[in-house]
């Protein structure tokens, strides 16, 4: 294979959080399966800064450009409203122009295969340009869902997104009454569009193997793939690490729905009943761009600081005595636990955390199914060395067994094959 093409919605680097690092490790493990291929990415820059901290893996980077307002306006009230064709988020990142860039690129380059980034840049389909492949992430409808049993947790439902959208429209947007009308109604145009792009493409990836399993059966695809998150711990050893007891964390991009909804949940009905208790405990929420919500949330509560983006999160949360996911909603599996428990670190989560794990509770983490068990678990982890460094160990064997290099890089050979 002599050259491929990674076409993204956003940058694939730095690993700056879970899709960030989901993404250089596709580009990762194609570049060691064709170690002579040359490896384009044709990218929307989320940051210009980023620009400089492209990985080596990488031959180049093309930058695109987003629609401007007046055709993301057009697309949203023809395609999405009158049509009901595509999702909002798809009408916000087409542009004619773009995809003739895209269209013309192909054609020069002639690539052997194509990656392609989330639904919303599967329009950018630019057909005869090799094996096209389409990276799902998780299932955006269900997650969408989801959001509506827990909406008054949701400081905006479409999180960063949001700034995508047309001026007019994002005010329109922000009103509370319209958010819960725009999940329900993106929701269902996701769920149609998921499957109706799937037949258009090779092959389909999804970060959750039960998610892929599930929509192979819904669509017949013959070729849909679980590819989980390569985590590597440095020790597979049990041991007594160094680790201030208290210390409590919470790690995720805040400006996300699913993040920025766990963290206010936690802080409301969970964080004060450990304080109380605890009162010497602090709750650090730690993630790049933190919604105003989640940054009053250290005036409100007592014991609460949000670092947002911070230089090395292993170093900020590698030293916790836990790191709590009390996820509301969400799909596919959840990286951050998966870090987490690599670098030993005790996780209490929830139901919708441990989506698409098999680890045993109590033994690897805590999965809770009420308030009062969270409280009790988290307490139970900062106060008894003994159990912490007895799940620390059984955590970081449970990554090496399941999400090690050679039990993720299967798939990923396979499609490339």
């Amino acid at each position: 294979m002599n050259k491929i093409v990674f076409i993204t919605n956003r940058l694939p680097f730095p690993g700056t959080d879970g899709r960030k690092n989901m993404l250089l490790q596709y580009i990762r493990e194609m570049k060691e399966i064709h170690p002579d291929s040359e490896i384009i990415n044709l990218s929307f820059v989320d940051d210009p800064k980023y620009l400089k901290r492209q990985p080596p893996e990488l031959s180049r980077v093309v930058e695109l450009k987003l629609p401007g307002m007046a055709e993301k306006l057009y697309n949203v009230i023809v395609h999405s409203i009158l049509r009901r064709k595509w999702p909002i988020q798809v009408s916000a990142y087409y542009s004619r122009k773009t995809h003739r860039q895209i269209r013309e690129f192909m054609k020069e380059e002639k690539p052997d295969f194509v990656l392609y980034d989330m639904v919303r840049v599967a329009e950018y389909l630019s057909e005869g340009t090799g094996r096209q492949v389409l990276s799902y992430d998780d299932l955006l409808s269900l997650r969408y869902r989801r959001q509506l049993d827990w909406f008054h947790y949701i400081p905006s439902v479409l999180g960063g997104f949001a700034d995508k959208l047309p001026g007019a429209l994002k005010r329109f947007a922000d009103l509370k009454f319209v958010q819960k009308w725009l999940i329900s109604y993106e929701s269902k145009l996701l769920a149609s569009y998921e499957k109706t792009v799937a037949p258009r493409f090779d092959h389909l990836i999804f970060t959750s193997p039960a998610e892929a399993q599930l929509f192979r059966q819904e669509t017949r695809h013959e070729s849909c793939h679980g590819i989980p998150m390569k985590v590597e711990p440095e020790s597979q050893t049990r041991g007594s690490r160094q680790y201030d007891n208290n210390k409590l964390v919470f790690v995720g991009k805040m400006d996300i729905p699913h993040n920025c909804s766990a963290a206010v949940y936690f802080c409301e009905k969970v964080w004060p009943r450990i304080k109380r208790q605890m009162p010497t405990a602090v709750f650090y929420i730690v993630g790049k761009n933190p919604t105003a919500e989640v940054r009053r949330l250290q005036d409100n509560y007592p014991g609460v600081i949000v670092t947002g983006e911070v230089d090395d999160v292993k170093q900020v949360v590698g030293d916790s005595a836990v790191m709590v996911a009390p996820l509301l909603f969400g799909t596919g599996i959840k990286t951050k636990i998966l870090e987490a428990m690599a670098w030993g670190v005790p996780v209490v989560t929830n139901r919708i955390g441990s989506e698409g794990l098999d680890a045993n509770h109590g033994e690897e983490l805590f999965v809770c199914e009420s308030e009062d068990e969270m409280v009790k678990d988290v307490l139970l982890l900062m106060g008894d060395r003994e159990m912490n460094d007895s799940m620390s160990g059984n955590s970081i064997r449970y990554v090496t067994r399941r999400f090690s290099g050679s039990a993720t890089r299967s798939n990923m050979e396979l499609i490339l094959s």
